[in-house]
């Protein structure tokens, strides 16, 4: 990433006039206060943030998915005692948390991933403990225990397929929290390693101190940001509708025609004719 301290805070290309494109060198976004080309450290920063984020939230996720699981099928005094332990953990902040775990652990990407993933899995734990016991109470899940089934193979191949879309959507919801966490973590001096590219550096080292000199700094990593929780979330949708036992077989909300085929196969073993589009129902 090269500096040029001669141009800096640099107006982006297509902002400039034509006779100051004319002198000035093309740099697409423009520069920051220290020279640096704002493209570069956007596509260098994407790296960072984006592993940040997504280790983050799948660290999170496990945690959460693992705890809120195990207590909802055991159930009896295990349950007991790890509630009482999350309980106890919501009591503290998450900012509070964090910094302590990242005054223990020193500045660092992996570090943070560990500090901001382990509070927010246990504190999430509780939704995927509620979302469990409501499977785990259904009559196809007393019947496997009938069967011979063990907890095990109960817990892999009905209550953690069928939390899934609630832990897909949840991690979509989490990995924008974890951007905007560690933009907080990096204002505090406790997030990535100085000089580090990321969003949240770029934001909270040189678009807030530039916001009324230079405000593309601040803007346009926030608009990255977005497209990423955008993008996470479209995803999340459609990896939801991919594993949702209820959606499988494509006669989910987005095939009506098929049902519409079942629909009709179906009554016509009855000899009854599909209704029409006006609502009419005749029999044969």
């Amino acid at each position: 990433m090269q500096t040029d301290v001669i141009h800096k805070l640099q107006k982006p290309w297509f902002m400039l006039s034509a006779a100051e494109k004319e002198v000035l060198p093309h740099y697409i976004l423009g520069t920051d206060s220290l020279g640096r080309d704002v493209l570069s450290y956007l596509i260098y920063g994407a790296r960072t943030s984006v592993i940040l984020c997504v280790g983050c939230t799948l660290l999170s996720m496990l945690i959460s998915v693992a705890i809120g699981t195990l207590s909802a099928v055991i159930g009896g005094w295990f349950d007991l005692v790890v509630q009482r332990f999350v309980d106890a953990w919501q009591c503290i902040p998450n900012m509070l948390m964090l910094m302590i775990l990242m005054s223990i652990f020193g500045n660092g990407m992996w570090q943070l991933i560990f500090a901001m993933a382990v509070p927010s899995g246990i504190s999430g734990s509780r939704m995927i403990r509620s979302a469990a016991i409501g499977v785990k109470d259904s009559g196809y899940m007393k019947v496997s225990g009938q069967l011979g089934c063990g907890t095990i193979w109960k817990t892999i191949r009905h209550v953690i397929p069928n939390i899934m879309p609630l832990v897909i959507v949840s991690a979509t919801g989490a990995l924008s929290s974890a951007v905007m966490m560690e933009s907080s973590m990096n204002f505090l001096g406790m997030g990535v390693e100085p000089g580090t590219p990321s969003w949240g550096y770029m934001i909270t080292n040189q678009g807030r101190p530039n916001m009324y000199l230079a405000p593309w700094l601040a803007l346009l990593p926030s608009i990255m940001i977005a497209l990423m929780v955008f993008s996470a979330n479209m995803f999340g949708d459609g990896v939801r509708d991919m594993l949702d036992p209820r959606l499988k077989g494509g006669v989910g909300s987005y095939n009506t025609k098929r049902i519409q085929k079942m629909a009709a196969k179906q009554l016509k073993k009855f000899n009854i004719k599909h209704p029409t589009n006006t609502g009419e129902e005749t029999q044969a």
